[in-house]
This record gives C-alpha cells, structure tokens and sequence, in this order.
C-alpha cells in the first residue's frame, strides 16, 4: 500500500474541486443553487477524497468514494435526476481516465506526483470542455481560441517540470516544493482568470441593463406626454365638436378637413418614433431614434413585429443598442447623415436592415468586425457580443460597403409567441 503526501493531496483535490464546480456549472442549472450549502458539500468532499487517497491512493475504495461524492455535490443543482447522473458518470469518467493515464505511463515512478499531473490533466481537459461548451457570445467573451491556448500552456508546462523532475531524480524536498508551486500557480491562475471573467461579464449585464433602463424610462415619458396629450383634447372636445359642427353645416370641407389635420397632429407626439406594442422594442427605438433625429438629417424607419417575440430583451438590447450606435456615430462624421432602419418578422425569421451613411473606407479596409474608434478594446468588444447574440439563434449577418454608405444585414430565427 503505497501512501501520498497529504499536502500535495490536499492541494490537488482543491484544484480538483475547483474544476468539478466549473464543469458542474456549464451543464447544470444554477438559477436556485444555493451556494452555501454547495461550499459546505464542496468542503466535505475534499476533506474526504484528501483523506481517503492519502492513505489508500487509487483503489477501488478511493473510486467508490469518488463517485459517491460527485453524485452527491450533483444534488445541490435543480436538475432533472437523469441528467445528474449523467453529468455525474461524465465527470467520473474523466476523473478516471486521467487516473488510468498517469498509471499507465508513469507506473510507479510517479510518487507524489501523480495526484499533482492527475489533476493537471484535469484541467486541460475542463478548459477544452468550456471553450466547447460556451454559448457563442460567451466564447467571444471568455474563451476565444488565443485564451484557450495560452490557459492550457500553463498546465501543460507544469506537467512537462513535473516530469523532468522525476527524471532527473531530484531530492524528495525539492520536488515537494516545485509541486507545491506548481499547484499553487495553476489555482491561481484559474481562480483568477474566472473570477476576471464573471466580473466582466456583470458589468457588461449591467451596461446594458442601464441601458435598457433609460429607455423605458424615455419610454415611460413618452406614455405619458401622449397621456396629456389625449387629456387636452378631451378637456377640449366639445368645443372641438362644436366647432366642426359649424364647418359642416356651412359646407366648408376644406376648413373641416384643416381643423381635423390640427387636432391629429395636435395628437401625434412628436417623442414616440416607435409604436408596435412590443414594449422592449418602442422604448429602445424611441431611446436611440430620439437620439438620431437630434444629430442627423435624415432618419426613416419601416417597423413591422409583433407585440411579442421569442427572444430575450437582453439579446435584443445588445444587438439593437450596439448596431444603431455603431451606424448614428458614423452617420455623423459625413455630410449627408443618413440613417435608415427596417424591423420585421417574417414566417418566424427576423430581419433587420440598418443603412447609414459613412465616410469612405481608406486603405481597401473590409472587415468590418474591426472598429475603427480610438478606444478598440471596449467597442470592438461591442460587434463581437452582436455576432454572439447573431450566432445564437442560428443567424447571419453581413455587412456592405457602397456609395459611401453601410448596409447592415441580420437575419436571426425567432418564433413569434
């Protein structure tokens, strides 16, 4: 029976639970998880496995209480029980292989190395599961292919000093020690890089959140300038009737027709671009088309869709808000300042046309997915997460350049409700 340092034990299984959670979390739903009580389970669940390896190492009681643990750290996710278990034997599966893997090539040469190359492979693995697992806009976020590599660069050379150490028979203090670090730089790095990412990815929910809430609340002033509006001429209806009345009765059309023409602009606020009943769309587009009309000559819009449609506001928000903002800022630098929007839904496909006006493209530039503001990170960052939302509903878009004008084709499948 051969026994394992309980520190490098330790440390492994952290960085093990540590990369059980992140799978766990990409198949499973965390909407009623209660982080607490999976904290709780998670630290159990190391103490135990720490424990029972570093007495027993790989056996047979060391599996069982493996899986045992995995199903039970499934539970605390408001899953279907088919699918934890499925999740389960998955994550067991690969704990396992990279189990068989170590013993198979490093046989007993391995020592207390091997937990540590164990669980490096492990995340190797748990990285490639996340670059191909992500949503489309997440990927275009957290895990493009540049991110990948780099993040499996640092396991992979960590397995590659592990090994040369083993070959080079250094001193069992040593060895400890680079081990140790070893682990220590791989949790850090994946904590961090993580926690980086959900950061990111909040403040990103909230820039649109805000978003989205300035324009209800453009919206909502809107509602209520029409709402005033309607209550002048009810107050007034009488003498409006009254009046009409008189022309009719002298036979004067044309005056009447000019008094009804009064009381219909009378009606008509000049704030509220956008009417279709769809309250995520009206109060985006009157947000954005009030905005528009302020700077440009020239804004035409041809909206057709219904009050409901089966996508998220926060979907819609991001590739709506991003697309208009791209095409009003680029419509300003020219002379015409031409913007021209068309909406509709048509047997459950989405189509939106946006033509603006924009200055000549220089040095036979054509990607377009490349911005040309000063600040690159934040606005190219903008067009990536519109291709994400595009990429998600099985959708294309394309852009065109042509008589100093840029057209902007999106075609997305969405169901009406």
């Amino acid at each position: 029976m051969v026994s394992y340092n309980p520190i490098i034990v330790f440390i492994v299984n952290v960085l093990r639970v540590l990369l059980l959670k992140k799978v766990m979390d990409i198949f499973l739903s965390a909407d009623d998880l209660e982080e607490k009580s999976l904290r709780i389970g998670l630290g159990i669940y190391c103490l135990l496995t720490t424990t029972v390896y570093s007495i027993l190492g790989i056996s047979v009681s060391y599996e069982i209480c493996n899986c045992l643990g995995i199903i039970g750290l499934t539970c605390f996710y408001q899953e279907l029980w088919k699918k934890r278990v499925w999740v389960s034997l998955v994550l067991f599966s690969l704990d396992m292989a990279n189990s068989l893997i170590v013993l198979f090539v490093f046989g007993d040469m391995a020592k207390f190395q091997q937990p540590a190359i164990q669980a490096l492979l492990m995340l190797i693995c748990t990285t490639i599961i996340s670059h191909i697992s992500y949503s489309p806009e997440a990927k275009e976020i957290a895990f493009d292919r540049k991110q990948t590599v780099l993040l499996l660069v640092i396991p992979a050379m960590s397995v590659i000093v592990l090994c040369a150490l083993m070959l080079e028979d250094a001193s069992k203090r040593f060895a400890l020690l680079i081990c140790g670090c070893m682990l220590m730089i791989n949790i850090s790095v994946f904590y961090l890089y993580h926690i980086l990412i959900e950061n990111y990815i909040h403040v990103r929910e909230n820039d649109v959140y805000k978003q989205q809430t300035y324009a209800y609340q453009n919206q909502l002033e809107v509602i209520m300038e029409s709402r005033n509006r309607v209550r002048a001429l009810r107050h007034d209806m009488k003498n409006h009737i009254l009046a009409l009345q008189v022309l009719v009765q002298r036979e004067e059309r044309e005056e009447a027709n000019q008094y009804l023409d009064s009381m219909k602009n009378f009606m008509a606020n000049p704030q509220e671009y956008v009417k279709t009943g769809n309250d995520t769309v009206d109060s985006l587009l009157n947000y954005k088309l009030q905005k528009a009309n302020e700077v440009l000559n020239q804004v035409e819009t041809k909206i057709s869709i219904p009050e409901q449609l089966r996508l998220r506001s926060f979907d819609l928000n991001v590739l709506l808000g991003n697309l208009l903002d791209n095409a009003i800022d680029a419509s300003m630098q020219t002379e015409e300042k031409k913007l021209k929007i068309t909406l509709k839904l048509d047997k459950g496909i989405l189509f939106l046309n946006i033509c603006n006006s924009c200055q000549r493209i220089v040095d036979g530039r054509n990607d377009f997915w490349e911005t040309t503001k000063e600040d690159k990170v934040n606005h190219g960052i903008g067009l990536k997460n519109v291709r994400g939302i595009v990429e998600k509903y099985h959708g294309e878009i394309t852009f065109s350049y042509e008589n100093d004008s840029v057209e902007t084709d999106v075609m997305m499948y969405v169901k009406e409700m």
